[in-house]
């Protein structure tokens, strides 16, 4: 999408699939609960229970996940960027023309990213259908 409308119209925050890649086989996420408050904040909070008072312990599978099993997908080492990003957005959802001008220029974009040309591409590369048209 950044691609198709510009990354000055993308908010566009995180790791790169190259990147994730290439930090398979050091990445530890406790650097990121150690040395991130906020995400320490943010964990400590949920895993307080202190959004889940009526279930506690509900969220331990992503305790586990995370800081257990080594977050595979390593969603800390993008959540401050997550995070700065939202601030991004907050500010320019406060600008109401600058806001309207890229969400604008995204959907004016996002032609490539429709189902209509996607089943179309679909049917003619794998499936090899022809269009069948109805009178």
């Amino acid at each position: 999408m950044a691609e198709e409308a510009g990354e000055e119209n993308f908010f566009l925050f995180g790791l790169t699939a190259e990147q994730v890649a290439k930090s398979q086989s050091w990445y530890n996420p406790f650097w990121h609960y150690e040395h991130e408050p906020q995400t320490r904040h943010a964990l400590d909070l949920i895993f307080s229970n202190y959004f889940s008072r009526a279930e506690p312990g509900i969220f331990a599978p992503i305790r586990a996940t995370l800081l257990e099993r080594g977050d595979r997908f390593m969603h800390l080492a993008d959540l401050t960027a997550y995070a700065e990003a939202q601030l991004w957005v907050g500010k320019l959802y406060q600008d109401a023309e600058a806001w309207a001008r890229k969400a604008i220029i995204n959907v004016a974009c996002s032609e490539k990213f429709s189902s209509d040309r996607t089943l179309a591409e679909y049917a003619a590369d794998i499936w090899q259908a022809a269009p069948c048209p109805i009178e």
